[in-house]
């Protein structure tokens, strides 16, 4: 990602939920709130994603739009949506067992917080995210109305979480907390990652959770969806996000530690959310892990 300029892959999935909101076939897989806080998202950050807005709400565009994902990552919608929905399950079920804190590291445009900020009064917020990326979100919060809210900028590929930043924000270690880091640790180098999952656990009281993806290592140690083309290796390296890091189910088990592994989540467990996927590619190579202190 460029320093000064929010990253593009957060853009091109808020503009994903839009286009899926907007086809009747998979409409029932967005919500309206998270499509109407996507939308604001490509509104408010600059005339080029105002414009692709107006493209992607366009009838005619969805046929595009679907070779376009053709010929770069089959099934690679359906996988956004999906991640999304399973992680948001894991977060209201945890709210529902005692948590009292949710923190998105890495949240993009992401619209949970503000969904589950609707849903569950006396629940704290945190989005810890790149200053770029956090300054255009923020710009589209007086038009959208949050409480109990709370931002912390970090680059985290370059310096880590500063766990006193956290807390100094009003953050509680004592508290049962749900953590999140979707869609992020794939652009981490490995000792990032490492010290990510020691630092969570430190601030994480009995019973907290931690939900995130990563890549799971193809043969030769490529970091790709599986059926991801060259194209697609290219526009990550040309924008600033390559993938950095990716590992095995096994190795994860260790590398989370002193978090224990709960649960692994890949393609055919997102399939199995939506009883009318079972004829329609799902992108595989990117899991869900849910682990727990």
């Amino acid at each position: 990602m460029q320093n000064e300029h929010a990253s593009h892959t957060a853009l091109l999935i808020a503009a994903s939920l839009v286009l899926l909101r907007h086809d009747s076939k998979h409409s029932g897989l967005v919500s309206k709130a998270s499509a109407d806080f996507c939308a604001q998202m490509l509104e408010t950050h600059s005339p080029q994603t105002r414009l692709f807005l107006k493209i992607v709400r366009q009838g005619w565009f969805r046929p595009v739009a679907k070779l376009i994902e053709r010929i770069t990552i089959p099934g690679i919608l359906l996988h956004y949506i999906l991640r999304k929905r399973c992680i948001a399950t894991l977060a209201r079920s945890a709210l529902t067992n005692g948590a009292t804190q949710v923190v998105v590291v890495g949240a993009g445009f992401d619209p949970l917080s503000f969904e589950l900020h609707q849903d569950s009064p006396g629940v704290q917020f945190w989005e810890i995210d790149h200053p770029a990326t956090q300054r255009h979100k923020l710009r589209a919060l007086p038009k959208i109305g949050i409480e109990r809210l709370h931002f912390v900028a970090v680059d985290l590929s370059a310096t880590g979480l500063d766990r006193q930043a956290l807390i100094k924000s009003s953050f509680d270690p004592t508290q049962r907390t749900f953590w999140i880091a979707e869609g992020l640790l794939m652009y981490l180098p490995a000792d990032k990652v490492s010290s990510l999952m020691r630092t969570l656990s430190s601030l994480s009281a009995p019973g907290s959770q931690f939900a995130f993806t990563f890549m799971e290592k193809q043969g030769g140690g490529l970091l790709r969806f599986d059926s991801q083309s060259k194209l697609v290796d290219w526009w990550l390296r040309t924008r600033g996000e390559p993938f950095l890091w990716g590992t095995e189910r096994g190795e994860v088990v260790e590398l989370a530690r002193p978090w224990r592994v709960i649960r692994f989540f890949d393609h055919d467990d997102l399939r199995q959310m939506d009883s009318g996927l079972a004829d329609e590619p799902i992108a595989k190579g990117e899991m869900i892990c849910l682990a727990e202190v």
